[in-house]
């Protein structure tokens, strides 16, 4: 399949040009499968499974069991799976016929229509989509946070009606895991129904005129970029590990919230590799640094946009105690899950993220934490990393054909999740 130029489309109220960039990897998943595992015994997953260089975990669900990708070694690994589980089955059988279908329905749905959100897009796509609508509508305003790794720019985008001076700040950051391309999809579907229906829906138009959303589109632009041209299951960023082979640091373990004090990884090669340091890598160090800037804050509500799995997570990740502000977040985190269930019938989990397994150095645990909330103008923001679709039949290969269900069922969350934080702040204690 070859570049071309899409012509016009409609997208809420704006007219947005896509070039399509072709889709095409250079690693082969020959001989790994994706195995589900049963009645896991979470310290020793988190301890073992978790930081195994030959085992990429796509997902734990809320039920306690847990997706594995086998990458290599198979024999070893299957024997050590059976003293952590009580059961294991195969779910899919080759990675590589799995893949190479998701990739012919891609190329379909990019050929076959010339709606937005029929497809996914690449990194370039999707940059010029935000500073398209930026310059198409007063009420979105563009800039960059800073450069990743390998020299992308990082955009964060500002919605709001009239002055930004004194309004509180609501703050979404999409796609920091590379391959759970859906993340920034669902950003671009949030973002366009705002902004389509400002003035239009009472809701939309009361919640801009109250408050700024922030949204940071790409927190890993290098790593999705990648996924895009050669290894559609990466999900680090693509550091250069000192004296490894392994590249790349998992950004969701680098934040500087009980770093390195387990749920991560000091092995390279893990896809839960913590880095160097707290904050040693620029993505994480320019979503902080934007987070925590006076032109952002107070922020009293944040989302981390994840899949797969369709959960709603809370803090802790890194301690089985309570949160300061428990029984709200619990609340809020329940009533979003029922207000997705009435759009499709899709259940999302509400649970502390220390429920699935030990996580941390995480951005949920560090918006609500100390260090975020010491800038955050006597604030604490409510904080949760989202799991959208699906439950695993497809995984961080979900067909595009699901974005538009799962943009709808996710911004009604959103709504009630803006609502919410506006008339319940929480404040710092």
């Amino acid at each position: 399949m070859c570049s071309k130029m899409r012509t016009p489309v409609v997208l809420g109220t704006f007219i947005l040009f896509s070039l399509c960039t072709c889709q095409k990897r250079e690693v082969s998943y020959n001989g790994q499968k994706v195995i589900r595992c049963f009645d896991s015994r979470p310290t020793e997953v988190g301890s073992h499974v978790l930081t195994d260089a030959s085992i990429d975990i796509w997902a734990i669900h809320a039920n306690g069991s847990v997706d594995i990708r086998v990458i290599d070694d198979l024999e070893r690994v299957t024997r050590e799976l059976a003293s952590l589980f009580s059961s294991c089955v195969t779910i899919i059988d080759s990675v590589e016929e799995f893949i190479s279908q998701y990739e012919r329905s891609q190329r379909k749905a990019v050929n076959s229509s010339y709606a937005w959100f029929d497809s996914y897009h690449d990194y370039s796509e999707i940059l010029f989509w935000y500073q398209e609508l930026s310059d198409m509508s007063e009420l979105v305003s563009y800039e960059v946070i800073g450069e990743s790794l390998e020299g992308r720019i990082m955009p964060a985008i500002r919605i709001t009606s009239g002055s930004r001076e004194g309004k509180q700040k609501i703050f979404f950051q999409c796609q920091i895991h590379a391959r759970e391309w859906i993340s920034g999809a669902v950003c671009m579907f949030i973002v366009d129904h705002l902004v389509s229906n400002y003035g239009i829906s009472d809701k939309v138009t009361e919640i801009l005129d109250q408050v700024e959303i922030l949204v940071v589109p790409f927190v890993n632009p290098d790593g999705y970029q990648y996924s895009w041209t050669t290894d559609r299951l990466w999900r680090k960023n693509k550091r250069v590990n000192q004296g490894s082979s392994c590249l790349g640091v998992d950004l969701n373990r680098n934040y500087n919230d009980h770093w390195n004090q387990g749920g991560s990884s000091s092995n390279p090669c893990s896809e839960t590799y913590h880095g160097t340091s707290a904050f040693s890598e620029p993505e994480t160090q320019h979503t902080a640094n934007f987070f925590m800037d006076p032109h952002s804050t107070p922020i009293i509500g944040a989302i981390d946009w994840h899949s797969y799995s369709q959960l709603i997570l809370r803090p802790y990740g890194w301690t089985s105690g309570d949160a300061p502000d428990e029984s709200i977040l619990k609340e809020l985190g329940d009533q979003m899950s029922d207000v997705i269930y009435k759009v499709h019938g899709k259940r999302y989990s509400s649970q502390k993220s220390i429920g699935l397994y030990p996580t941390t150095g995480s951005a949920d645990d560090w918006f609500y934490g100390e260090e975020a909330t010491a800038a955050n103008k006597g604030y604490r923001a409510a904080s949760y990393t989202v799991e959208l679709r699906d439950t695993g039949q497809y995984g961080f290969l979900l067909p595009a054909n699901q974005i538009i269900p799962n943009g709808e069922e996710i911004v009604e969350a959103v709504l009630h999740f803006s609502e919410f934080c506006i008339n319940n702040p929480l404040r710092s204690r």
